[in-house]
């Protein structure tokens, strides 16, 4: 292999690890797309007692915080007082969609930088019984345990 050959082979494997550590998180978008997924723009809008328009939940779903949509607008964030529409329809507390908000169009990674899965679920896991929430750690473990599905099935 040639210098050139291992220098680009390195520089594509540093820009790999570089891309993953700085990915940032957009907790708001990815949560807007799951609920699109499954919904219309029009119910997402409803849902969250008119906070958004349709077309902005389309925006953010399609083009992202600061996107640039089809007519050259950006998609700028919801202010606080659509936090509870949005808080609503996101099945979430206003304190989670604040703090989805800052990840998407600020950069900042809230609670040490937990994933969205875990910023989404943290309301509803917190109104769980504490043996309710034993229970679903012994689940959740189980699934996610290397060798589990093996020990399961023997």
């Amino acid at each position: 292999m040639s210098i050139i050959q291992r220098f680009l082979k390195a520089s594509v494997k540093l820009a790999h690890i570089w891309h993953g550590r700085n990915m940032a998180s957009t907790p708001f978008r990815d949560t807007a797309r799951s609920i699109a997924r499954k919904k219309d723009y029009i119910s997402m809008s409803v849902e969250c007692d008119r906070a958004r328009s349709h077309s902005w939940w389309k925006n953010i779903v399609e083009c992202g915080a600061w996107g640039v949509t089809s007519g050259g607008a950006r998609v700028g964030p919801p202010t606080p007082d659509e936090f509870p529409g949005i808080a609503k329809l996101f099945g979430t507390t206003v304190e989670q969609v604040a703090a989805m908000v800052a990840a998407d169009w600020y950069g900042q990674e809230p609670h040490g930088g937990v994933s969205p899965r875990v910023m989404n679920l943290a309301p509803l896991l917190d109104q769980l019984t504490p043996e309710q929430a034993d229970a679903l750690g012994l689940i959740v473990r189980s699934m996610v345990e290397p060798g589990a599905e093996t020990e399961r099935a023997a």
